[in-house]
């Protein structure tokens, strides 16, 4: 008989953000649904169509901004379609199902161990950084560009309301590179270099929960005023994020969460909009880093159909 308890488990985690971050919730995501596909013992073709369905709605409505998770659900369903054209026994398309997914999370892993070598290309010698929110791939980055002996400063924001800064920060100065805190709120005002300061920005570099294929994107609010700043001060944005988080059919929407997380004791009639993301447009951006090099905003629609054709109908 078929269990959906495993799967609502890594559901409850992401709403709850016990699993947080796109990588990882992707990674958590698919991973979950290969083991139970290949664990259960299922009494029909039928049970294992109503259970794969079923499985992938929920995993689904765990976040709205997650199209590395939902690419990666695509990608076993088209598989599946096709194992069933094929008229495929029940153990096949387990084990068939079992492959698709782990090869995706193997994939994301692969691409993880790229970019911070093609990122890290960028970064010339005593440039100061900025970057927002905690993005294990922007980390790697600038570990990387460490690694190779250019001394770098990088500057990263709070993040309210859950204060993710935390997290880049503790990986920052564990591998040694000097890293300075401030405040969101002076975030665009820190980055522009038209003000005369002793500290000159030469670069930002974010992560992205889901890119848009007219080269846009989406990241923790806040994103878009740090680069609105860059792009005024002409400073290059670099966006950090696989081909896998391309929302290629529009859906992403942007997630609001519970006004509690800003202030759990407000007062009974008080509205409160807590916007989890923002968008950065397209004309901000510089290039997008990818497993693929560095991509132009405008080639993104190109690069995709290329090398991931099963992701475009």
């Amino acid at each position: 008989m078929m269990n959906l308890t495993p799967i609502k488990t890594i559901v409850e985690d992401i709403k709850s953000i016990k699993i947080q971050w796109a990588t990882n919730i992707a990674k958590a995501g698919i991973d979950i649904l290969a083991k139970e596909i290949q664990r259960q013992k299922f009494v029909s073709t039928k049970e294992f169509d109503t259970f794969l369905k079923q499985a992938i709605v929920l995993l689904k409505t765990a976040r709205a901004t997650e199209p590395m998770l939902f690419n990666g659900l695509k990608k076993c369903l088209a598989t599946y379609k096709e194992l069933v054209t094929k008229k495929a026994d029940l153990k096949t398309m387990q084990m068939t199902l079992f492959k698709t997914g782990k090869s995706y999370v193997q994939d994301i892993e692969t691409e993880e161990a790229i970019r911070p070598l093609i990122g890290a290309k960028l970064i010339k010698k005593n440039m100061n950084i900025m970057t927002h929110c905690h993005s294990g791939s922007v980390v790697k980055i600038l570990v990387e560009a460490h690694k190779q002996g250019k001394k770098i400063h990088v500057y990263n924001t709070e993040t309210r309301p859950l204060f993710q800064w935390r997290k880049t920060s503790q990986d920052l100065i564990k591998a040694g590179v000097p890293n300075t805190m401030i405040v969101d709120d002076s975030a665009p005002f820190f980055i522009d270099n038209l003000y005369e300061s002793d500290i000159d920005i030469n670069m930002v570099i974010i992560g992205s929960d889901a890119i848009k294929m007219d080269g846009s994107i989406y990241n923790k609010i806040g994103s878009f005023s740090v680069a609105l700043s860059a792009y005024h001060s002409k400073i290059p944005v670099y966006i950090v994020g696989s081909l896998t988080k391309i929302d290629t059919e529009n859906t992403v929407k942007i997630e609001q969460r519970s006004g509690k997380e800003l202030r759990p004791e407000a007062p009974k009639w008080l509205d409160i909009l807590n916007y989890a993301f923002d968008m950065v447009p397209a004309k901000f951006i510089t290039g997008i880093i990818t497993e693929y090099g560095i991509i132009k905003p405008k080639d993104i629609k190109k690069v995709v159909k290329k090398h991931y054709p099963w992701m475009v109908k």
